[in-house]
């Protein structure tokens, strides 16, 4: 049997073999034995088939199973003899079966880049300032009491901007399509995501009053539906309600379990302080990882790009689920997305890609230990026990990558521990 292993580029790696014909041959005759004891062909008995007949009878079969068998097993045995690490199963590039002739195939396949990181130590960052303003403190509390406020009936007046409608809504679109019939829906009166018109025609008017109108909606409506439409409303409007948000002083304070309001202050400074600490070290960490990235140069796996475009693809559909949309019901454009983040998604491997070369130089390890107290934070952050998560992670088949994500942070975490970090 002739093998070689052909270097397509750092990455990319061809199989090119070819395998006598008395190995096919034998390998043929092995099968068709097989195929003999349990065939059914009329005027035989079962088991009683002569080899040539059914060789005759299940030529294409058996060639075709004897050629995948040789190629599984040549690849797999090629690989494993040179030590190589395949990421994927192989791509069948090329194949010659012919009857009587040599068998030849080319298969494709890709590993991990050899990769030597060098001068990751000691790589220059600055740590941007945790500097929080009194107009931020101002804003979280303005914040708090959005979340805090009350909304209080208008029995008598009428609706005004800034008011907040129930009503039961019918809208019969120009073209003919299906009309629109939604129950108690609530509308913010002059707010940015109810429409301008929409909230112009509503004003003035007094629950249990119906109120007719037009509306034409611009081509860019962020409502698909409702874009470049125009719609017949009849709205009637059933709760009239106005927002009022709570005094600014101690009481207000001492709801939301502080002793007063400077106290509350002081709070939610030293919080915003410590996030803002947290995502200073964070960007420093990428921008260390980065300039470490970039002084080198490899071929990037196609096998694991596209893993990663794949993952993207897959949060955007739980996402979308998470909000009632049915994705296979939208117009999504999964092409025109994952040539988007292309770059982003081959910027995401380098980084893995360094990080796992680091950990293997420095002989950085993740235990059972580390990985059960990971489990434990994140039960601590979801209705599940750690022992529950855990238990998920092995039925999806997800450990062995939740391990290998461990591994890639902890190398992190020691470039930046080596890192010449300077305050900004």
């Amino acid at each position: 049997m002739s093998l070689e292993i052909v270097d397509i580029s750092g990455c990319k790696k061809n199989l090119v073999a070819e395998v006598p014909i008395q190995q096919v041959e034998e390998e043929l005759g092995q099968l068709a034995r097989k195929y003999a004891q349990k065939a059914k062909v009329p005027g035989f008995r079962p088991g009683k088939v002569p080899l040539s007949v059914v060789k005759q009878r299940y030529s294409a079969e058996l060639r075709s199973d004897v050629t995948q068998e040789i190629i599984s097993r040549t690849w797999k045995q090629a690989v494993a003899e040179r030590g190589l690490e395949p990421l994927s199963e192989p791509v069948v590039e090329k194949v010659e079966a012919d009857p009587g002739l040599p068998l030849k195939f080319v298969v494709s396949f890709e590993i991990a880049p050899k990769i030597e990181v060098t001068d990751y130590k000691g790589v220059a960052a600055t740590l941007a300032p945790a500097a929080v303003k009194d107009e931020d403190v101002a804003a979280a509390l303005e914040h708090f009491r959005e979340e805090h406020a009350q909304f209080i009936p208008v029995e008598e007046g009428v609706v005004r901007e800034g008011h907040f409608v129930t009503a039961t809504l019918d809208g019969e679109f120009e073209g003919g399509e299906k009309p629109i019939h939604e129950e108690d829906v609530t509308l913010s009166v002059g707010a940015p995501q109810t429409n301008r018109e929409f909230s112009e025609n509503l004003q003035g008017a007094r629950i249990d009053e119906e109120r007719s109108f037009n509306v034409a909606y611009p081509e860019d409506y962020r409502q698909k539906r409702l874009a470049g439409k125009r719609v017949h409303y009849r709205v009637k409007v059933k709760d009239i309600k106005e927002k009022q948000l709570p005094e600014l002083n101690d009481d207000f304070a001492r709801d939301i379990g502080a002793a007063g309001l400077e106290e509350l202050r002081g709070k939610i400074r030293d919080e915003m302080v410590t996030k803002a600490k947290q995502t200073a070290e964070e960007k420093a960490r990428e921008t260390i990882l980065d300039q470490i990235v970039q002084r080198l140069s490899f071929d990037v796996p196609e096998t694991l790009v596209r893993e990663e475009l794949e993952d993207n693809a897959r949060r955007i559909g739980a996402n979308l689920a998470r909000q009632g949309i049915d994705v296979s019901k939208t117009s999504i454009d999964w092409k025109k997305i994952f040539d988007e983040e292309r770059p982003f998604a081959e910027k995401a491997v380098r980084r893995r890609l360094v990080l796992e070369a680091i950990a293997r130089q420095e002989q950085l390890a993740v235990t059972d230990q580390e990985v059960d107290a990971e489990f434990e934070k994140l039960s601590g952050s979801g209705g599940k026990s750690a022992a529950a998560i855990k238990a998920q992670f092995e039925k999806d088949q997800r450990l062995q990558t939740f391990r290998l994500y461990l591994l890639q942070n902890k190398a992190l975490d020691f470039i930046y521990r080596s890192a010449t970090i300077s305050e900004g």
